[in-house]
Order: structure tokens, then C-alpha cells, then sequence
């Protein structure tokens, strides 16, 4: 079916995607990271869990509206999403609460 000139087009599936693993990388830090964080590090330590959240929210919000800018916000969470494993597991030598095996995992098929 051919569109009208008038009407609007969706958003590329591309950038839906980019939103869709943005969404989970969200949640995943409201779900896993930050109560982690609180237990670990206490109020002052998720300062910098809970703003990346909210870049990640930001991101979304300007990729709904078609800002190309919220691809480069929601990049900066995502590299440090696929650092932190190593940061915290293999320098920190905090061990993971279900176990270190499966936490490289989430961030690197999610393909940040």
C-alpha cells in the first residue's frame, strides 16, 4: 500500500530498535543496578547508576521525537554498560549477587 504525501511516516527500524535496547538497558537498571548500588555503595554510590538511567530516559524521549541526539545519550550508557562488568567484577573484585558468569552477557547481546 502506497502512503499519502500527507500522511506521517514511523519511525526507521533502525532507530526502533536502537529504542527497543535502550528500553531494556532502562530497565535493567532500575530492576538490577540500582538496588544493587544501594546495597553495595549506599545512597551516594547510585548517584552515578541513576543518572545514567535517566540519560538512558532522555535518549528514549528524544528518539521518539526524532532527535538524532538521543542516539549519542543513550551511547554513553550503554559503552559503560559493556565496562562496568569489568570495572567492578575483574578490578574491584565485587563478586555478582547470582554469580559473575552471566553478567558479560546482557550488555553484549543487547548490543550496546
Amino acid at each position: 500500500m502506497k502512503r499519502n504525501e500527507n500522511q506521517s511516516r514511523g519511525l526507521s527500524i533502525h532507530i526502533q530498535a536502537a529504542m527497543a535496547m535502550m528500553f531494556i538497558l532502562f530497565v535493567h537498571k532500575l530492576v538490577r543496578e540500582i538496588p544493587g548500588s544501594l546495597k553495595i555503595e549506599g545512597s551516594i554510590g547510585s548517584v552515578a547508576t541513576i543518572t545514567a538511567a535517566a540519560m538512558l530516559a532522555l535518549g528514549i524521549a528524544l528518539l521518539f521525537f526524532r532527535n538524532r541526539w538521543g542516539l549519542i545519550i543513550g551511547a554513553i550508557p550503554a559503552v559503560w554498560a559493556m565496562l562496568q562488568w569489568i570495572l567492578i567484577h575483574v578490578i574491584w573484585a565485587h563478586p555478582d549477587q547470582n554469580g559473575i558468569w552471566w553478567y558479560p552477557i546482557f550488555p553484549i547481546v543487547q548490543g550496546a
